[in-house]
């Protein structure tokens, strides 16, 4: 049997996220099935093993961004890691606890507000599962989204919280994250830069370099290349792991991001 192009997949997955986008939220596995297809092809397709170590922890969005829902594919420890994410399932109220476990099957840490005039702005979840090589599923869970703004914000800038239960064995640490401990709990530290390229960008040589050295982070699936500065902080604590996220909010210091991971440490 014939597989599908790398174009008539793109183009099924935008047909029926236009019929959706005012229904409720598609069906998980839909999302799935269509990037399986993909993922599994043994030619260099669209989202094929092209994401290199991009980190579990970090969740970008490196895939394809639509209409009502995004999917990310980055590549995990073992195999691939799929997360999709619906805007029909995100709420602007501040949730209860009952809420967050209801939503996600447990209940993280997590506040209303950070210091620097950051407050909360909405509530989602992500479908996340890691596939094997051999394209079969080995592990699914839910991760809870936070997402925090200031008065300022400005596109592209945003601060988000996620938190994932998840064995601590399936998370990757880079050489340039700096390590602090604090109550026991080990907090790491990054700063990078992250590139967004149409799907046919070829890699400079600087591009390769600053990816061994960790300060660069590609995504593909852009219309065209832009590129943000990103800041996060995560940490693993009671079976869950933890990430703040900072994407071009670039007044913010190191100490700043920290002191935020303790924040949620000390709730």
């Amino acid at each position: 049997m014939q597989l599908k192009s790398n174009k008539d997949i793109d183009k099924e997955i935008t047909e029926y996220l236009n019929n959706k986008a005012e229904e409720a939220s598609a069906p998980d596995d839909m999302f799935f099935k269509i990037r399986g297809e993909v993922l599994r092809r043994n030619e260099r397709g669209f989202l094929n093993m092209k994401f290199g170590r991009l980190k579990i922890k970090t969740l970008l969005a490196a895939g394809v961004l639509c209409i009502a829902t995004t999917i990310t594919c980055i590549a995990a420890t073992r195999g691939v890691w799929i997360s999709s994410s619906s805007h029909l399932t995100e709420i602007t109220k501040f949730p209860t606890e009952n809420v967050v476990k209801d939503t996600v099957g447990f209940l993280p840490k997590y506040v209303e507000s950070f210091d620097g005039g950051f407050e909360f702005k909405s509530f989602n979840f992500s479908n996340n599962e890691i596939q094997g090589d051999n394209g079969k599923t080995t592990l699914q869970t839910k991760s809870a989204d936070f997402r925090y703004s200031r008065n300022d914000e400005e596109k592209n800038q945003y601060l988000s919280l996620s938190a994932i239960k998840i064995d601590e064995k399936e998370i990757q640490h880079e050489a340039n994250e700096e390590k602090t401990n604090y109550n026991n709990v080990d907090i790491y530290y990054t700063t990078f830069q992250y590139k967004a390229v149409p799907v046919d960008y070829e890699k400079t040589e600087e591009d390769l370099k600053l990816e061994s050295e960790g300060k660069l982070q590609i995504g593909y699936g852009a219309d065209e290349i832009s590129e943000d500065t990103m800041q996060s902080v995560s940490w693993y604590e009671d079976g869950i792991s933890y990430s703040i996220l900072n994407s071009n909010y670039n007044d913010v210091s190191k100490e700043d991001m920290i002191k935020m991971a303790k924040d949620i440490i000390n709730k």
